[in-house]
């Protein structure tokens, strides 16, 4: 993920952009989300609205699913607001 940031936004949007993208590609690829993930997507409607028109249409094979898995508790640890 591109840790420079966006023109315009602050490190907060950027956090919940990156949050939403994950917990959809996650939820996408079967996996079970944990409660406070789901009220996370639930809070942020509009930006999971916005975010799921960018998620690929292709289907996501295993290797992936195992680098975005692997990835998930780094993510949370380095770009917490």
């Amino acid at each position: 993920m591109n840790r420079e940031g966006a023109p315009g936004k602050s490190p907060e949007e950027m956090y919940i952009q990156q949050k939403v993208r994950v917990l959809l590609m996650l939820r996408k690829m079967g996996s079970n989300l944990t409660a406070s993930e789901e009220e996370f997507l639930r809070t942020y409607a509009g930006v999971v609205n916005s975010q799921l028109s960018q998620l690929p249409q292709h289907s996501i094979d295993q290797g992936e699913r195992l680098i975005l898995l692997t990835l998930w508790p780094h993510i949370l640890t380095t770009t917490s607001i």
